[in-house]
């Protein structure tokens, strides 16, 4: 799912008969000249420190490598009109993807195959291979590059959790934690104590990754069979109903998605709710909710928990794209994404760059490379750090240790978009039959995978 997913997203973030948007190239083939590429992801002008953040970067990228011509593109990934932009040839040299998209467009040879222009010193073959995994084929063969990961959590407003009488340094660990806490938040301020995403397939995503925490998955992992009616999905049906009809403490609007949930919870009208650790920048950066406000904890775990849902942003290549395009795409994305974990003044001087930028240093996120490697760039940057990461200890204590469980390997979107309609059923009619509502979505899960 889009994060930062975000989302994403942040979300944050190629058809094998695409025709071509300027500067893409026309073939395979070496030409002539600079290469020229196209960049997804440009912000606009609503978010200037962003953008500002995105043209600095084009700026220095093309003094050190002056055979490449950058242009930015706003383009982004809408679940909604991705395939339409496939099939129209509009995609930009580089765009950016959910994990869940991978393995779906390299099997319909939708995405090139990078492996030839991945470098063996390359810091792109240092990418954890967990993470790295996602974006290969069953020959080892890469099609694209992750940029960024996530882990799944429970966001909490700290302030309300200090006006409700509760610890902000100690978040749940429990859904009876979490239900109490909910009850604790409305009575002591009025504010709605729990919600969900519900739409656009936010809903299915989060209770697929409660699912997950409370001890069962929902598809087999060879992607084959649909397993949605199980009891641990089960259970998280009965958390959303306790919640919503005897605790009263789950809102009233049952129809929204990623951008309406983050908005209230940036407003402080939501206590807690199930997110992306990366929608940190969207909440605070671009939503203005106050930096100390903001929490972040494990996702709770059941007695069977069997870990917390991992996604993120890969970096995908135009398969029409010219080798040479390919190399300086490639190129484009280890100096803007990876340069600072390889040279301390080059993580300084993003830093510095970023806190000009008013962007968040030190922002809570899935680390793409070791431990090592990762507490080296902090350490160089610590003087930069402008975001209380003392608050997210709980998170950063397990984002190493608690076990990362997968997105459904086959028809992801199409699962959670089913799914949105079992959430919203739950939240909207009492006498909701849940077991009805599994087997139902079940039998459509598995004619969508069976559809290939």
């Amino acid at each position: 799912m889009t994060s930062t997913r975000t989302r994403l997203l942040a979300l944050a973030l190629a058809g094998a008969t695409l025709a071509l948007v300027p500067g893409c190239g026309g073939s395979n083939s070496e030409s002539s000249g600079p290469a020229s590429i196209t960049v997804a992801g440009m912000p606009t002008s609503r978010h200037p420190e962003e953008l500002n953040n995105f043209n600095r970067n084009i700026s220095e990228f093309t003094k050190a490598n002056p055979d490449v011509k950058v242009v930015g593109d706003e383009a982004t990934f809408d679940v909604r009109t991705f395939q339409a932009l496939l099939a129209g040839g509009k995609l930009p040299t580089v765009f950016y993807v959910p994990f869940t998209e991978m393995q779906g467009l390299i099997a319909r040879r939708q995405v090139a195959d990078i492996t030839s222009a991945i470098g063996a010193d390359s810091v792109v073959s240092r990418i954890n291979p967990a993470i790295l995994k996602v974006t290969k084929d069953a020959s080892d063969h890469v099609y694209g590059v992750p940029i960024q990961a996530y882990s799944m959590g429970l966001f909490y407003n700290r302030d309300l959790f200090r006006k409700a009488g509760l610890d902000p340094d100690k978040p749940p660990t429990t859904w009876e934690e979490v239900r109490a806490a909910a009850k604790a938040i409305q009575t002591a301020t009025g504010v709605q104590g729990f919600a969900s995403m519900t739409k656009d397939n936010t809903g299915g995503w989060v209770l697929t990754a409660m699912s997950y925490a409370n001890g069962s998955t929902i598809a087999s992992a060879d992607g084959r069979n649909a397993t949605v009616d199980n009891n641990a999905t089960r259970s998280v049906l009965e958390f959303y109903r306790s919640l919503r009809w005897e605790d009263n403490t789950f809102g009233s609007n049952f129809l929204t998605g990623y951008n309406d949930t983050t908005k209230a919870f940036a407003g402080g009208k939501i206590g807690m709710f199930v997110q992306g650790a990366d929608a940190y920048k969207v909440v605070v950066s671009n939503m203005g909710m106050k930096p100390d406000d903001f929490g972040i904890a494990p996702l709770p775990q059941g007695p069977q928990g069997l870990g917390t849902l991992g996604g993120g942003t890969v970096a995908i290549i135009n398969p029409r794209a010219s080798a040479a395009e390919t190399r300086a795409a490639i190129k484009w994305l280890e100096f803007v994404n990876f340069r600072k974990y390889d040279s301390e003044a080059e993580a300084v001087a993003d830093a510095k760059a970023k806190v000009a930028d008013k962007q968040p240093v030190g922002d809570p996120a899935l680390p793409l490379f070791d431990q090592a490697t990762t507490d080296r760039y902090l350490g160089w940057v610590k003087d930069y750090v402008n975001v209380p990461r003392q608050n997210y200890a709980a998170y950063f204590a397990t984002a190493q240790t608690l076990a990362l469980v997968p997105e459904p390997p086959a028809k992801a979107q199409e699962t959670y978009g089913t799914l949105d309609t079992v959430v919203q059923a739950v939240l909207t009619r009492q006498d909701a039959d849940i077991d009805a509502l599994l087997k139902d979505a079940q039998r459509k899960v598995q004619a969508i995978i069976d559809a290939g």
